[in-house]
């Protein structure tokens, strides 16, 4: 699953790479490590404002447990009572780069995976509550190397890195996710 990304661009680069202004740019920061239990705020075009890029807060909150929903998997989300009445709801997570990790034995290597260091987008959905906005990452079953890194439930995150992709998804029409991933150990 994705727990962990990363987004060290600055705004401006954000700005011209999606063409679009990032609001409530006092919370904008970067990081060369999100993690997600950590609840932070990051940049996500939502399918509701798509003209612009807003903070959100990762992470969906629940009732039934203390820590929010840091991932959604694709095969179950119209079906779970969690995230059924938000499947339209898109969202486009901004990042350039995730961490996930392979086990050997009761060894764990660390890596980052990305697009070489260029901007993409991780697939979400959103809610709204109580004037928040919060999104979770959506999952689908991994392919290349993802197979190979995520070997212990073979997931990872639906990732976009062609604009017509990301529109798509936004526009709730059927999209093949990118997984022509670089990654390296760190």
């Amino acid at each position: 699953m994705c727990y962990h990304s990363k987004q060290t661009k600055d705004a401006q680069t954000i700005q011209r790479r999606f063409k679009k202004k990032i609001l409530n740019l006092d919370l904008f920061e970067v990081s060369n490590h999100f993690n997600g239990f950590a609840k932070p705020i990051t940049p996500v075009i939502l399918n509701n404002d798509m003209d612009h890029i807003n903070m959100v807060q990762w992470g969906f909150p629940v009732s039934w447990q203390p820590a929010p929903l840091l991932n959604a998997k694709i095969e179950t989300l119209d079906v779970l009572r969690t995230f059924k009445e938000y499947t339209t709801n898109r969202c486009l997570v901004i990042v350039d780069g995730f961490y996930d990790w392979r086990h050997e034995g009761k060894n764990k290597i660390k890596y980052e995976v990305g697009f070489g260091g260029a901007l993409f987008c991780l697939a979400g959905i959103f809610k709204i509550e109580n004037n928040t906005t919060y999104y979770t990452i959506v999952t689908t079953e991994a392919q290349g190397i993802m197979r190979e890194i995520h070997n212990s439930k073979c997931r990872m995150p639906i990732a976009f890195n062609s604009d017509e992709k990301m529109n798509d998804w936004l526009r709730n029409v059927p999209v093949e996710p990118d997984w022509d991933f670089v990654a390296e150990i760190i």
